[in-house]
């Protein structure tokens, strides 16, 4: 269920998700972190959505699914993007890449477009990320 504001407006949480295979496949990584938004109350939820209109479920590739962190407060969509893209290019800076994903997936998964290998430092960094805007909530 999609999140409102008292104006009746879409209202979006950041979240960073951690997503593994059950099954070993040849040159991809098993596990993988991705960064989002969602208007939903339930970010995994969202992740784990098998109904007829998914055509391409996140499960379907990732049997495991685990948020790590999300927003506390909801944000305007503008803003939610803002933090999102932040977060991407922080990352991608860091690493010297030019951009966020650095891999490819050969298989479609609906409503996921960038992932990165999982690392344990740069969801470090993540973290410290959510933590500014943890500190900084306004609600």
């Amino acid at each position: 269920m999609a999140q409102l504001c008292e104006k009746g407006i879409n209202m979006y949480k950041v979240y960073l998700a951690k997503l593994k295979r059950e099954i070993r496949e040849n040159g991809l990584p098993t596990t993988v972190y991705k960064v989002g938004i969602t208007s939903s109350n339930d970010a995994e939820r969202r992740l784990r959505y098998t109904g007829e209109d998914e055509p391409n479920p996140v499960t379907s590739v990732f049997q495991d699914i685990k948020i790590m962190t999300s927003t506390q407060r909801v944000f305007s969509k503008e803003e939610a993007e803002s933090i999102e893209k932040r977060i991407m290019d922080s990352i991608a800076n860091t690493a010297g890449d030019k951009y966020f994903h650095n891999w490819y997936e050969p298989r479609q998964v609906s409503g996921i477009t960038e992932m990165r290998k999982w690392n344990y430092d740069e969801i470090q960094t993540i973290f410290e990320i959510f933590k500014e805007y943890k500190n900084n909530a306004k609600d």
